[in-house]
């Protein structure tokens, strides 16, 4: 004769708790104790116990999957908001679902309405990507539970987790002032001018406008010749920009770089010019995605709070989730935390 198949009843009547307290336990979900849901699990595998993923979503209307699309998986910034993401879902007991665009409209398009896992299979999505269009934003409005990371819009329609762009541009700038430096460069985006920074606002304008209030304050320029424009945000091109702009000579004695993989590449730049960190240039990054053993001199960054940032994206993602038929809660706009983190490549020995 066949063996009936454990169920989640059984684990629970075992275990002498309630099926709901079981159900917790097997999806890791908060409100149990962390002795409770290991007991819970260890009795369920002796039993033999394997969840029902078919059963348990045709119960509950949900899949426990979340989609996780951002533009891509291989540099050092993407592959922290990564792992720090799949953490938080996973320790709410979900199950984290990655796709990347590639910076490409195109992709963002496909991985938000034709991927087998928007829409139906996936009971969310967390967004860090580029070229979302009009449309595709206007149908997350109504539509599934969604969230933004580090997304711009006129009006708060989508809940969205905001890195400190504005705050930590300025104090990273203010770190150099209070180094020493009196001649601070900004390596990033081509120079906006005020109009444009008060326009349409986004991550890489906050930053240049953070950098910008800070450089005026201290009675510093902020013009052309004090950035040093790059075609794409990475180590790359940072090195290659700074090599040429550096070929007769770098009239800068900081450089405040707004991205980690920027600041990497223009030391790196420096070095090749045979300018020594910090003692002729110091250098400043943004992120924290490094933990300073990736560069000689180790960074000097404004380390954002990763794992803050996801536990808060997940939280806000499960309770428009978890939220009765048509009483989600009104969207938010929530902005993390930050420390300058103070290395070599800024600290004279």
């Amino acid at each position: 004769m066949k063996r009936a198949a454990v169920t989640l009843k059984d684990v629970a009547a075992a275990a002498g708790v309630s099926a709901m307290t079981a159900s917790k336990a097997m999806r890791n979900a908060p409100g149990i104790s962390d002795a409770t849901r290991d007991r819970i699990q260890a009795l369920a595998k002796e039993m033999g116990y394997t969840a029902n993923a078919s059963a348990s979503m045709l119960k509950s209307g949900r899949s426990g999957i979340i989609q996780v699309i951002v533009n891509e998986y291989d540099i050092p910034f993407y592959s922290k908001l990564i792992d720090a993401l799949s953490n938080a879902i996973v320790d709410q007991g979900m199950v984290p679902f990655l796709q990347e665009t590639k910076y490409q409209p195109d992709n963002a398009t496909t991985a938000l309405s034709n991927s087998l896992f928007s829409g139906t299979l996936a009971d969310g999505v967390i967004i860090h990507a580029s070229g979302l269009t009009g449309e595709l934003v206007d149908s997350i409005k109504h539509g599934r539970p969604a969230l933004f990371i580090d997304t711009y819009e006129e009006k708060t329609l989508v809940s969205a987790i905001m890195f400190p762009n504005e705050e930590g541009a300025r104090a990273a700038v203010q770190h150099l002032a209070a180094q020493g430096c009196r001649r601070i460069g900004i390596v990033g985006p081509p120079f906006i001018d005020k109009n444009e920074l008060l326009s349409a606002p986004s991550t890489r304008k906050l930053r240049l406008m953070g950098a910008k209030s800070a450089l005026i304050n201290l009675g510093l320029a902020y013009d052309e010749s004090v950035v040093i424009p790059l075609k794409g945000m990475n180590e790359t091109y940072a090195r290659e920009a700074i090599r040429e702009r550096g070929r007769d000579g770098l009239p800068f004695d900081g450089l405040f770089c707004l991205n980690d993989s920027s600041a990497i590449g223009t030391i790196r730049g420096l070095a090749d010019l045979g300018l020594r960190v910090p003692d002729d240039v110091k250098v400043i990054g943004f992120d924290g995605v490094t933990s300073g053993e990736f560069t000689v001199p180790s960074l000097t960054t404004i380390s954002v709070d990763m794992n803050q940032l996801a536990s808060l994206a997940v939280m806000n993602l499960r309770q428009q989730i978890e939220a009765p038929a048509g009483k989600r809660p009104d969207p938010t706009t929530i902005t993390v935390g930050y420390t300058l983190t103070p290395r070599e490549s800024t600290e004279v020995r």
